[in-house]
């Protein structure tokens, strides 16, 4: 009997330390890429301490401004419909006005993305390819058009092909929202391709 408590002792132990390793991994991993990232910017990153002895990981976060504009690269507490899947989420302050629109590729994640945009009908650019891989929903159609030409529906197609992210402005902010964290190389050099993507796009918005 001895013997087997002792196995079990040392079994949860040896589980409950696992457990850990890996966390610590992950999290080591995560900070990493946001030094990286904030470097790179030039912007500051902020990294909460761990709780619970480090088995619960609280994500960096990244804040400043960045080619003149304010903006984050954080992980909210809750994730899309307020679930508890785990999205990275990267704002960008514009002065928009009432304009506001939401890009998501389609199909079903696309749709439940698309929830909050209320009544307003999906948009059409006229290309067959893009329509067919991206729902879009605005407040002024017209103004999206004159915004989205060819070449930027051509980056919002490469961007979110096969992703379960979305673009949109709302109330003076643009986003990049996507499950999944920061944690290699190059997940790390496509959310920067996506930075100036949205600087580009904020700056278009603010000229049109």
């Amino acid at each position: 009997m001895v013997l087997e408590i002792s196995f079990v002792v040392a079994l949860t132990v040896g589980v409950i330390a696992l457990f850990w390793l890996i966390v610590r991994n992950s999290s080591d991993k995560i900070v990493h890429q946001y030094r990286k990232m904030a470097q790179q910017l030039e912007l500051s990153v902020t990294e909460p301490q761990a709780r619970l002895a480090g088995f619960v990981r609280s994500e960096p976060f990244i804040h400043g401004i960045y080619r003149h504009r304010e903006m984050s690269i954080s992980v909210p507490a809750k994730g899309l419909q307020n679930t508890r899947q785990i999205e990275t989420v990267v704002k960008m302050k514009v002065n928009s006005g009432t304009f506001t629109w939401q890009v998501t590729s389609t199909g079903l994640m696309g749709r439940l993305r698309q929830r909050d945009s209320g009544t307003k009908s999906r948009w059409n650019s006229g290309d067959p390819a893009f329509d067919a891989m991206v729902d879009v929903r605005t407040s002024d159609e017209g103004r999206f058009g004159r915004i989205f030409d060819e070449a930027r529906r051509t980056v919002v197609v490469n961007i979110l092909r096969g992703s379960k992210g979305s673009i949109k402005l709302r109330g003076d902010v643009l986003s990049f929202e996507e499950f999944g964290l920061i944690a290699d190389d190059p997940t790390r050099e496509r959310y920067m391709e996506i930075t100036e993507l949205l600087c580009q796009l904020a700056e278009v918005v603010e000229g049109c």
